[in-house]
């Protein structure tokens, strides 16, 4: 089996039943619906990283994805394929999501159309919870404190933008 991505063309595998239900739950946040059902495959401490944000804990990374439909009208999954090269308690899956902005414009509910592939991996702790959640934008990876000054200066830029989200959107997916 094979998907194509941004980058080029990866082994890919069926996944498991428990991966599956995590995968599918999971996608609903991508797909701005929001639900404990989705949340509850995170441990406390977990960590989500993509370009935009580094949100530290549940509460923080449930204020990301409740933000969401803040921004957006629509989004679909177009794709998703369990990468074959998941190493132990990871999983990694090539995702293409297709947003539509909602319009700044009254009237007009629709805005911008933009599709995004990515590599998402979910890091797993004992417990079979995310521990880690990173998204990898055309499968590039994210700049972190590694890469030198300018890494530092992203990764407190993206900090600082997911404890300004977590201050203004709730984390209670019910007030969404």
């Amino acid at each position: 089996m094979a998907t194509t991505s941004s980058v080029g063309t990866h082994a890919s595998r069926t996944p498991n039943n428990e991966e599956k239900q995590l995968i599918d739950d999971i996608l609903l946040l991508y797909q701005l619906n929001p639900s404990e059902q989705a949340y509850r495959h995170y441990a406390p401490n977990a960590v989500f990283h993509d370009p935009v944000s580094i949100a530290e804990g549940l509460d923080s990374i449930k204020s990301q994805f409740n933000g969401m439909p803040k921004l957006f009208a629509e989004s679909t999954t177009q794709k998703c394929d369990v990468l074959a090269e998941s190493a132990p308690n990871t999983i990694a899956i090539n995702l293409t999501q297709h947003y539509v902005f909602k319009s700044p414009i009254p009237f007009k509910s629709k805005g911008a159309e933009k599709t995004v592939n990515s590599k998402v991996t979910f890091t797993l702790n004992a417990d079979g919870l995310i521990e880690g959640h990173d998204e990898e934008w055309d499968h590039q990876g994210n700049k972190t404190e590694e890469d030198g000054f300018m890494g530092k200066l992203m990764e407190s830029r993206k900090k600082t933008g997911a404890k300004l989200v977590q201050k203004a959107v709730s984390s209670d997916p019910s007030k969404v």
